[in-house]
Protein backbone atom coordinates (compact mmCIF):
# COMPACT_ATOMS: atom_id res chain seq x y z
CA UNK A 1 0.00 0.00 0.00
CA UNK A 2 1.03 3.33 -0.83
CA UNK A 3 -0.18 7.27 -0.54
CA UNK A 4 -1.15 6.44 -4.15
CA UNK A 5 -2.79 3.52 -3.90
CA UNK A 6 -4.56 5.41 -1.41
CA UNK A 7 -5.91 8.00 -3.22
CA UNK A 8 -6.74 6.02 -6.55
CA UNK A 9 -8.97 4.13 -3.69
CA UNK A 10 -10.38 6.66 -2.73
CA UNK A 11 -11.45 8.41 -5.46
CA UNK A 12 -12.89 5.22 -6.96
CA UNK A 13 -14.80 5.38 -3.72
CA UNK A 14 -15.89 8.64 -4.29
CA UNK A 15 -17.49 7.79 -7.89
CA UNK A 16 -19.31 4.63 -6.32
CA UNK A 17 -19.41 4.25 -2.44
CA UNK A 18 -19.51 0.81 -1.59
CA UNK A 19 -20.74 -1.29 1.01
CA UNK A 20 -19.18 -4.52 2.15
CA UNK A 21 -15.36 -3.64 1.07
CA UNK A 22 -12.93 -5.30 3.04
CA UNK A 23 -10.92 -3.70 5.93
CA UNK A 24 -7.12 -3.25 5.81
CA UNK A 25 -5.45 -4.55 9.39
CA UNK A 26 -4.70 -1.24 11.66
CA UNK A 27 -1.12 -1.36 11.76
CA UNK A 28 1.57 2.16 12.49
CA UNK A 29 2.47 1.66 8.81
CA UNK A 30 -1.03 2.26 7.49
CA UNK A 31 -2.20 5.02 10.30
CA UNK A 32 0.87 7.13 9.09
CA UNK A 33 -0.01 6.37 5.34
CA UNK A 34 -3.80 7.41 6.06
CA UNK A 35 -2.66 10.23 7.27
CA UNK A 36 -0.37 11.23 4.61
CA UNK A 37 -3.01 11.01 2.29
CA UNK A 38 -5.16 13.34 4.56
CA UNK A 39 -2.33 16.07 4.68
CA UNK A 40 -2.08 16.25 0.96
CA UNK A 41 -6.34 16.02 0.91
CA UNK A 42 -6.59 18.88 3.49
CA UNK A 43 -3.43 21.10 1.89
CA UNK A 44 -5.53 20.84 -1.48
CA UNK A 45 -8.97 22.05 0.62
CA UNK A 46 -6.70 24.57 2.37
CA UNK A 47 -5.58 26.28 -1.14
CA UNK A 48 -9.30 26.25 -2.40
CA UNK A 49 -10.48 27.71 0.67
CA UNK A 50 -8.17 30.22 0.70
CA UNK A 51 -8.23 31.51 -2.60
CA UNK A 52 -12.14 30.90 -3.69
CA UNK A 53 -14.35 30.11 -0.82
CA UNK A 54 -13.38 32.34 1.79
CA UNK A 55 -13.59 35.69 -0.38
CA UNK A 56 -16.81 34.60 -1.71
CA UNK A 57 -18.51 33.92 2.02
CA UNK A 58 -16.94 37.53 3.26
CA UNK A 59 -17.95 39.00 0.37
CA UNK A 60 -21.60 37.52 0.45
CA UNK A 61 -21.73 38.10 4.19
CA UNK A 62 -19.94 41.04 4.73
CA UNK A 63 -17.98 39.55 7.37
CA UNK A 64 -15.12 36.82 8.63
CA UNK A 65 -16.70 33.62 9.91
CA UNK A 66 -15.36 33.61 13.70
CA UNK A 67 -15.40 30.73 15.95
CA UNK A 68 -16.74 30.48 19.35
CA UNK A 69 -14.50 30.92 21.96
CA UNK A 70 -14.37 28.44 24.64
CA UNK A 71 -12.66 29.34 27.93
CA UNK A 72 -10.64 25.83 27.84
CA UNK A 73 -7.49 25.03 30.50
CA UNK A 74 -4.51 23.61 28.27
CA UNK A 75 -5.58 20.04 29.46
CA UNK A 76 -8.86 20.58 28.56
CA UNK A 77 -8.49 21.37 25.71
CA UNK A 78 -6.44 19.06 24.22
CA UNK A 79 -8.89 16.42 26.07
CA UNK A 80 -12.07 17.51 24.03
CA UNK A 81 -9.89 18.41 21.01
CA UNK A 82 -8.28 15.20 20.57
CA UNK A 83 -10.32 12.56 22.48
CA UNK A 84 -13.31 13.43 23.35
CA UNK A 85 -14.55 15.02 20.01
CA UNK A 86 -12.77 12.67 17.54
CA UNK A 87 -15.09 9.41 19.78
CA UNK A 88 -18.29 10.75 20.39
CA UNK A 89 -18.61 12.33 16.63
CA UNK A 90 -17.41 9.18 14.64
CA UNK A 91 -19.52 7.27 16.74
CA UNK A 92 -22.54 9.56 15.74
CA UNK A 93 -21.37 10.25 11.65
CA UNK A 94 -19.44 7.03 10.63
CA UNK A 95 -20.34 3.92 13.31
CA UNK A 96 -23.36 3.12 11.86
CA UNK A 97 -22.47 3.32 8.10
CA UNK A 98 -22.39 -0.37 7.73
CA UNK A 99 -25.81 -0.90 9.08
CA UNK A 100 -26.01 -3.12 12.55
CA UNK A 101 -29.27 -2.60 14.53
CA UNK A 102 -27.24 -1.55 17.66
CA UNK A 103 -24.29 0.41 16.26
CA UNK A 104 -26.70 2.13 13.56
CA UNK A 105 -29.41 2.94 15.90
CA UNK A 106 -26.67 4.57 18.65
CA UNK A 107 -25.19 6.72 15.88
CA UNK A 108 -28.74 7.82 15.22
CA UNK A 109 -29.21 9.00 18.40
CA UNK A 110 -25.91 10.38 18.90
CA UNK A 111 -26.60 12.48 15.40
CA UNK A 112 -30.04 13.26 16.92
CA UNK A 113 -27.80 14.86 20.13
CA UNK A 114 -25.77 17.29 17.93
CA UNK A 115 -28.88 18.55 15.67
CA UNK A 116 -30.90 19.56 18.48
CA UNK A 117 -30.78 23.20 19.49
CA UNK A 118 -26.62 24.23 20.49
CA UNK A 119 -26.01 20.09 20.04
CA UNK A 120 -23.01 21.14 17.48
CA UNK A 121 -21.15 23.61 19.75
CA UNK A 122 -21.06 20.44 22.07
CA UNK A 123 -18.69 18.72 19.96
CA UNK A 124 -15.99 21.53 20.89
CA UNK A 125 -16.95 21.48 24.35
CA UNK A 126 -17.80 17.90 25.27
CA UNK A 127 -16.33 17.94 28.70
CA UNK A 128 -18.84 21.09 29.86
CA UNK A 129 -21.58 19.78 28.82
CA UNK A 130 -23.25 19.13 31.77
CA UNK A 131 -23.63 23.31 32.51
CA UNK A 132 -24.82 23.75 29.44
CA UNK A 133 -28.73 24.67 28.68
CA UNK A 134 -30.83 21.99 27.71
CA UNK A 135 -28.17 19.21 27.94
CA UNK A 136 -30.59 16.53 29.97
CA UNK A 137 -33.32 17.67 27.85
CA UNK A 138 -31.08 16.75 24.66
CA UNK A 139 -30.00 13.58 26.15
CA UNK A 140 -33.60 12.22 26.54
CA UNK A 141 -34.78 13.27 23.65
CA UNK A 142 -31.61 11.58 21.66
CA UNK A 143 -31.70 8.36 23.93
CA UNK A 144 -35.42 7.79 23.02
CA UNK A 145 -34.97 8.18 19.20
CA UNK A 146 -31.70 6.01 19.48
CA UNK A 147 -33.72 3.19 21.82
CA UNK A 148 -36.98 3.57 19.43
CA UNK A 149 -34.51 3.27 15.55
CA UNK A 150 -32.62 0.14 18.00
CA UNK A 151 -36.31 -1.15 18.59
CA UNK A 152 -37.43 -1.09 14.80
CA UNK A 153 -33.83 -2.41 13.31
CA UNK A 154 -34.34 -5.42 15.63
CA UNK A 155 -37.41 -6.72 13.87
CA UNK A 156 -36.75 -9.51 12.06
CA UNK A 157 -38.25 -8.65 8.93
CA UNK A 158 -37.80 -4.93 8.88
CA UNK A 159 -33.87 -5.40 9.90
CA UNK A 160 -34.07 -7.37 6.66
CA UNK A 161 -36.03 -4.73 4.65
CA UNK A 162 -33.66 -1.79 5.52
CA UNK A 163 -30.23 -3.69 5.66
CA UNK A 164 -31.01 -4.61 1.54
CA UNK A 165 -32.09 -1.03 0.99
CA UNK A 166 -29.31 0.36 3.27
CA UNK A 167 -26.84 -1.85 0.87
CA UNK A 168 -28.10 -0.57 -2.31
CA UNK A 169 -28.37 3.09 -1.42
CA UNK A 170 -25.04 3.45 0.72
CA UNK A 171 -24.08 5.94 -1.59
CA UNK A 172 -27.29 7.85 -0.69
CA UNK A 173 -26.15 6.95 3.35
CA UNK A 174 -22.25 7.69 2.74
CA UNK A 175 -22.90 11.34 1.81
CA UNK A 176 -26.02 12.48 3.69
CA UNK A 177 -23.72 11.24 6.60
CA UNK A 178 -20.71 13.33 5.27
CA UNK A 179 -23.21 16.21 5.05
CA UNK A 180 -24.52 16.48 8.53
CA UNK A 181 -20.97 16.12 9.74
CA UNK A 182 -19.86 19.13 8.01
CA UNK A 183 -22.81 21.20 8.21
CA UNK A 184 -22.98 20.98 11.89
CA UNK A 185 -20.22 22.56 12.60
CA UNK A 186 -21.54 25.68 11.34
CA UNK A 187 -23.26 25.94 14.73
CA UNK A 188 -19.14 27.18 15.77
CA UNK A 189 -19.92 30.23 14.24
CA UNK A 190 -19.59 33.02 16.81
CA UNK A 191 -22.21 35.05 14.93
CA UNK A 192 -25.31 33.21 13.19
CA UNK A 193 -27.51 34.57 10.64
CA UNK A 194 -29.85 33.45 7.88
CA UNK A 195 -26.85 34.18 5.27
CA UNK A 196 -24.46 31.91 7.35
CA UNK A 197 -26.81 29.07 7.45
CA UNK A 198 -27.43 29.56 3.54
CA UNK A 199 -23.78 29.33 2.85
CA UNK A 200 -23.04 26.22 5.50
CA UNK A 201 -21.87 24.18 2.52
CA UNK A 202 -19.07 26.53 1.94
CA UNK A 203 -18.31 27.50 5.04
CA UNK A 204 -18.11 24.39 6.33
CA UNK A 205 -16.08 22.98 3.28
CA UNK A 206 -12.92 21.65 5.35
CA UNK A 207 -15.19 19.19 7.86
CA UNK A 208 -17.17 18.62 4.68
CA UNK A 209 -14.34 17.32 2.64
CA UNK A 210 -12.88 15.28 5.89
CA UNK A 211 -16.32 13.63 6.69
CA UNK A 212 -16.16 12.06 3.07
CA UNK A 213 -12.65 11.47 3.39
CA UNK A 214 -13.16 9.55 6.97
CA UNK A 215 -16.34 7.96 5.70
CA UNK A 216 -14.10 6.02 3.64
CA UNK A 217 -11.54 5.59 6.09
CA UNK A 218 -14.31 3.63 8.22
CA UNK A 219 -15.10 1.39 5.43
CA UNK A 220 -11.96 0.53 4.26
CA UNK A 221 -9.96 1.06 7.10
CA UNK A 222 -12.25 0.33 10.28
CA UNK A 223 -13.83 2.14 12.65
CA UNK A 224 -10.52 2.59 15.23
CA UNK A 225 -8.97 4.11 12.21
CA UNK A 226 -11.04 6.98 11.65
CA UNK A 227 -11.13 7.58 15.56
CA UNK A 228 -7.05 8.21 15.25
CA UNK A 229 -7.06 10.10 11.74
CA UNK A 230 -9.78 12.38 13.09
CA UNK A 231 -7.70 12.84 16.35
CA UNK A 232 -4.76 13.33 14.40
CA UNK A 233 -6.93 15.56 11.70
CA UNK A 234 -7.61 17.99 14.92
CA UNK A 235 -3.80 18.01 16.13
CA UNK A 236 -3.18 20.42 13.36
CA UNK A 237 -5.43 23.40 14.46
CA UNK A 238 -4.40 21.94 17.89
CA UNK A 239 -1.11 22.58 17.42
CA UNK A 240 -1.00 25.82 15.85
CA UNK A 241 -3.54 27.29 18.25
CA UNK A 242 -1.70 26.20 21.26
CA UNK A 243 1.44 27.92 19.83
CA UNK A 244 -0.44 31.27 19.79
CA UNK A 245 -1.10 30.64 23.40
CA UNK A 246 2.36 30.46 23.94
Amino acid sequence: MTIRTIGLEFWQFLKKPEYGQLVYPLTIRTVLLVFASLLILRMIGVFVEVNSIRPAVVYLTGQEMARQGFPFGTTEFLLSALVAAPLFEETAYRLGLKFDPTLTALSIGLVTFYWLPFGGTYSTSILRVLDEPGFYLMSVVAFITGLTAYALFSIPYLSHSIRKSWERNFGWVFYTAALLFGIMHVFNVREMSWAVVGLAPFITFQQLLFGIFNGFVRVRFGFIQAIIQHALFNLVPVSIYLLGWS
